[in-house]
């Protein structure tokens, strides 16, 4: 007899201890504040899963969250980064970091019914907010671009159209992307 398990797990389902010794022993792996089988493959629906248990009301993921959600980072931040639009104004629990911004059209793409800024949004949000930008940061942002399918140029574009507070320091680092090309794929025979 076969037992149909959870796409995810969590303390609501075993003891963390429990999930803990799973992972030890190989048979699942950590998404976030959750736990999946380890033939569960890890896409960005799946991490946009396990953020619908988090997030409050109509908050869009930004940032941080997003960057994970996406790919381009291996956990996700301590604290959810969250953005509300300016036209859906509503409180926000403060173990979320959130921001009110106008998201324009194309700003926003939904997984599994989760908002999440999207690759170009989210790489001009991290160029923005960042407190240092160096290698490591500017490949991340080159991998959002490359999810995005947008160039550095695009993204410049889009960084020079901007009004937000940072912009100007923003396209100083427009330099360090542009100097920063992503890893050859690894060929697999």
């Amino acid at each position: 007899m076969t037992t149909a398990l959870p796409l995810l797990l969590d303390r609501d389902v075993l003891p963390l201890a429990e999930l803990c010794s799973l992972v030890l022993d190989g048979q699942l792996y950590r998404v976030g504040d959750a736990f999946a089988a380890t033939d569960t493959p890890d896409t960005p629906s799946l991490r946009a899963t396990v953020f619908a248990t988090l997030r409050p009301g109509s908050t869009v993921a930004d940032r941080g969250t997003a960057a994970w959600i996406h790919g381009t980072r291996s956990t996700p931040p301590a604290r959810p980064q969250v953005c509300v639009d300016r036209i859906r104004r509503g409180r926000v629990s403060p173990e979320f970091d959130a921001h009110q911004h106008r998201l324009a059209a194309g700003d926003v793409v939904e997984l599994c019914g989760v908002r999440v800024t999207a690759p170009l949004r989210t790489a001009a949000d991290l160029m923005l907010t960042l407190p240092r930008f160096g290698h490591p940061e500017a490949l991340e942002v080159r991998h959002l671009l490359e999810i995005g399918r947008a160039s550095p140029d695009r993204l410049g574009a889009h960084l020079a159209r901007s009004r937000r507070h940072g912009a100007t320091r923003a396209l100083t680092r427009m330099s360090v992307v542009e100097r920063t090309e992503l890893p050859a794929p690894v060929s697999r025979r």
